[in-house]
């Protein structure tokens, strides 16, 4: 059984690509946005091909739930995540989705890295940030904000087993010393193996510890009333993007600047060039049109991007 579908992150991406098609975007800018979205997009590629293969497996099962993109807040720390499988023994598989269009690197200490053709880039455990998501989530378990089934008068507890799903085109380069829970990263398309071998090991637990279906359906659908949307992200104003507002209106209507590209076709619609009241430089189409919507806060002039910051900030300090 589903009980909470993958999350529709095309907002994020939407407005990200619409950021890539305004004129006015100097380079480092334009880079920083590239590589978040390629981040994005390396994220929701694999986490598609993780939900894929757990909705193929159990969509159709009474004995197993499954819950992507669960994020839970319990006293000050947070639990972001991407997949949980639970089946009629309590026991709770948490899933970490990994995409990386190279290689996973792990050493012998255990630490990682992605190489990108001749680019190595360490960067930090999936193994321990899925710990620290299974802490949060059995906080939760123990603090009794779920209902749990009790057997001869002892609430049963759940079981949490880590696995980080790597997409199946990524090379894992493994140490040659045994590092403690490297079994667990596999790839997308060995989850249903790996899950069978975790659930043979409780093999003895299932006369004493085996709920019904719908027990295990209220268990998952009390996880998702508890859920917590992340707060949404500025883009405008997390990468300095002026003005946010005339092009955060755009976005939600589903219109964009005018591309680099079409910049001059733009331009001549409205005529010769207009010049910068402040600098002298010439305008592009939608410096000019920002100002001549709000007249009064430039005083009826026209200004570039970086004239319009300076003068809206002393129209602020009078």
């Amino acid at each position: 059984m589903i009980i909470k579908e993958i999350a529709d992150k095309s907002q994020d991406k939407n407005i990200l690509q619409q950021l890539l098609r305004r004129p006015d975007l100097i380079q480092g800018t334009r880079q920083k946005i590239e590589e978040k979205l390629k981040y994005l997009n390396s994220g929701i590629k694999g986490e598609n091909k993780s939900a894929y293969q757990l909705n193929f497996y159990y969509r159709n099962s009474e004995d197993w739930i499954v819950i992507h993109d669960l994020r839970l807040v319990f006293q000050h720390q947070i639990a972001q995540i991407d997949h949980l499988l639970i089946n009629r023994f309590l026991q709770v598989f948490v899933c970490e989705s990994k995409s990386v269009s190279g290689d996973i690197i792990i050493n012998e200490q255990g630490e990682f890295s992605y190489k990108y053709a001749t680019n190595t880039k360490e960067v930090a455990s999936p193994l321990r940030q899925n710990q620290r998501h299974m802490a949060v989530l059995e906080n939760i378990f123990r603090s009794g904000l779920i209902t749990l089934p009790k057997r001869l008068g002892i609430r049963l507890q759940p079981s949490l087993e880590s696995l980080i799903l790597v997409t199946e085109n990524t090379k894992i380069v493994r140490p040659q010393n045994q590092v403690a829970g490297i079994e667990r990263i596999i790839k997308t398309d060995q989850v249903k193996a790996k899950v069978e071998e975790y659930t043979q090991k409780l093999q003895w637990l299932r006369l004493c510890k085996k709920i019904s279906s719908s027990t295990l359906k209220n268990i998952g659908q009390q996880l998702c009333d508890l859920h917590r949307s992340a707060p949404t992200t500025d883009w405008y104003e997390q990468f300095g993007i002026y003005p946010s507002d005339e092009f955060k209106a755009e976005a939600a209507a589903g219109a964009c600047p005018a591309p680099a590209s079409t910049k001059a076709t733009a331009e001549a619609t409205l005529g010769e060039l207009s010049q910068c009241a402040g600098c002298g430089r010439n305008l592009t189409a939608a410096e000019k049109q920002f100002c001549d919507h709000h007249p009064m806060k430039f005083n009826s002039q026209a200004y570039c991007y970086p004239c319009q910051r300076t003068v809206a900030a002393n129209e602020t300090s009078r």
